[in-house]
């Protein structure tokens, strides 16, 4: 196994690859174990019963289909290694009905953006629930998004949703002749259906989760994000009923799936309050003893209470050089280069809430294209063409496209 890092190389012993597989299948715990082996089930009946549950809700299946494989992926940490494992597969029979719950609940999310803090002397905590993945049960899970829909349907004044190609909105009436229209307990069904029916393979035997949200499926990230969601909606409005006041240690909280990110000067108490939040199966684990590195953002707070933002590349600290992007005179197509080119601006965009640190960022990466040999007349043209494509830039930083060229050219 070659690590992108050039002259890098990460050598897989097989025998421990296979112990770490076991040990997780085999992880005993108080609530019992994650995965148990049920060899009395057929893979062909659990197969024909994914396409007939699928094809219920007018989803077309493939004709072919395996049940999900499992691979062990190691994920690196800093202390200790932690190894993950998906449950999931390109071919699987229940990818069809997860992409379909996948755009459902990202209809149903909502984002947040911070700007500002109201304390100067606020500290930055990021932490991530470690056993999301594995230990949470099925039934909490199932009762927090059974939670949400009822309240979303209820406020969205309708009891049936439809889905037609990427769209997604509520049909008051199920009135609706094209598209496929779900009650809201359809829904429930297929949430309850997914996460019973979770499989892997593995050393000749069939094993069913029990427990945790299954890795690999498509619509996990969005029952993950508003599982918790849900958690910490209903012990807000708890507290605020009880007139606990919260938001000193609530209202600059934010979270990205089971990423945790809080700023404030009474982070003890926060951290406390996670323990009332959030199930008791969930560990919180601290991973910024440095907040430079949050979710490939570096963040600070001014003397004046404002948030900046800036990009966070961790291979910035390498002592060592790494192979980010393709070569210009490699086998793959230069389109493939330079559309890479395109999404790191918006990235560097997205990230830096200062002009100067998008031109900082925008110069580097412009720079490393010149080294693995791109011409500099593509590379003008293709920053042109997406700072014309993506008016919010300019909008952003009140700099027009010409100007922005020109900083970012003049100094290459």
């Amino acid at each position: 196994m070659v690590d992108k890092a050039s002259g890098n190389y990460a050598i897989t012993c097989k025998k421990l690859y296979l112990q770490f597989m076991e040990k997780e299948l085999n992880t005993q715990s108080n609530d019992g174990k994650t995965y148990e082996i049920k060899d009395q089930l057929d893979p062909v009946s659990i197969k024909l019963n994914h396409e007939k549950f699928t094809r219920s809700f007018g989803i077309a299946v493939q004709t072919e289909g395996n049940l999900p494989k499992i691979y062990g992926i190691p994920k690196m940490h800093k202390n200790p290694i932690k190894f993950r494992f998906i449950t999931g597969a390109h071919d699987s029979t229940l990818k069809p009905l997860s992409i379909e719950l996948q755009k459902i609940l990202r209809f149903l999310h909502v984002v947040q953006q911070l700007n500002t803090v109201q304390n100067k002397r606020s500290e930055i905590f990021c932490a991530d629930f470690s056993s999301l993945f594995t230990n949470l049960p099925h039934n909490v899970v199932k009762e927090k998004l059974y939670y949400l829909i009822d309240l979303m349907f209820k406020n969205a004044g309708s009891e049936y949703i439809m889905v037609q190609g990427t769209n997604v909105r509520y049909d008051r009436n199920n009135s609706s002749t094209s598209g496929r229209s779900y009650h809201k307990n359809d829904l429930k069904g297929i949430i309850e259906f997914i996460l019973r029916n979770s499989f892997a393979y593995y050393g000749g035997n069939l094993y069913q989760q029990q427990k945790g949200i299954p890795q690999g499926n498509n619509a996990s990230p969005q029952i993950a994000d508003l599982t918790l969601a849900v958690m910490e909606y209903q012990y807000i409005s708890n507290n605020i009923r009880s007139g606990h006041p919260l938001s000193f240690s609530l209202n600059r909280t934010f979270r990205y799936i089971d990423d945790l990110f809080h700023i404030s000067d009474k982070k003890d108490e926060f951290v406390r309050i996670t323990t009332d939040m959030y199930h008791h199966s969930l560990t919180l684990e601290q991973t910024n003893t440095d907040p430079k590195d949050i979710l490939d953002m570096s963040i600070k707070v001014t003397i004046t209470g404002t948030v900046q933002t800036s990009l966070y590349n961790k291979t910035d600290d390498y002592s060592f050089s790494v192979v980010r992007y393709p070569h210009y005179e490699s086998n793959i197509p230069i389109s493939m280069g330079l559309n890479t080119l395109h999404g790191e601006i918006i990235r560097i965009f997205r990230n830096c809430s200062l002009f100067e640190h998008f031109l900082e960022r925008t110069r580097q990466l412009a720079r490393y294209f010149l080294q693995i040999q791109y011409p500099k007349e593509i590379l003008c043209s293709r920053l042109y063409s997406t700072l014309n494509k993506t008016p919010a830039i300019s909008l952003k930083y009140a700099v027009y496209n010409n100007d922005i060229c020109m900083h970012i050219i003049e100094k290459l």
